[in-house]
């Protein structure tokens, strides 16, 4: 069902010129097993071309008349936490599509800032005003591979090898994490996260 999905979500991207790369657990899992990890509960996708916010917003309608409802998912805003709308939730610069039909598909849309731990990011906020989500080192999209996931090939980070090293440490583990550590803990920021869970985001209970 996975492939079936992305297969759909290309051909939007495709009708709109849009480019993404599979990233997080969708690469660990067709690097590493040759499929999609069994127990992970999304396919991370990414896209770090600007896109003006029209087209953003298009890919998202789109991608909903298709059947990709909202996923229940939080993210904190101003230390409140406020539920994923449909279609792509952000601004002209970064933000997120959370979206499922067979299975839940997360589309981060990077934008490019520096940080004096990992030199130039990509980072996703995915909300105006939201705690920033994810990151990845620029370095890793510089020049991209392809990977073959049914008829249709896509885009992953290069070196993919290195990119699992620095996502997942132990990424041959296949009792470890399946995925990424958000933006806070990778930079150290553990006190901007409370003891209840409110964090960058949560999953609607």
């Amino acid at each position: 069902m996975q492939k079936k999905d992305l297969e759909t979500i290309k051909q939007v991207f495709d009708k709109f010129g849009v480019d993404f790369v599979l990233v997080y657990g969708a690469v660990l899992g067709h690097h590493r097993d040759g499929d999609f990890i069994p127990h992970d509960d999304d396919v991370d996708l990414a896209v770090i071309d600007p896109i003006d916010l029209k087209t953003r917003k298009a890919i998202g309608w789109a991608l909903y008349d298709l059947g990709f409802e909202p996923q229940d998912i939080l993210f904190n805003v101003f230390g409140r936490m406020e539920p994923s709308e449909i279609g792509y939730n952000g601004d002209e610069e970064t933000g997120i599509i959370v979206c499922k039909r067979n299975f839940n598909f997360t589309i981060f849309f990077f934008k490019q800032e520096f940080c004096g731990i990992h030199g130039q990011e990509m980072v996703c906020i995915p909300k105006l005003g939201a705690l920033k989500l994810i990151s990845s080192p620029v370095r890793f999209y510089a020049a991209m591979d392809k990977i073959k996931i049914g008829k249709h090939r896509y885009f992953v980070p290069t070196p993919v090898e290195k990119y699992l090293e620095f996502t997942y440490k132990d990424w041959k583990d296949r009792d470890g994490r399946d995925h990424g550590e958000t933006y806070q803990i990778m930079h150290g920021d553990k006190q901007m996260l409370d003891i209840e869970g409110k964090n960058e985001a949560t999953i609607m209970k």
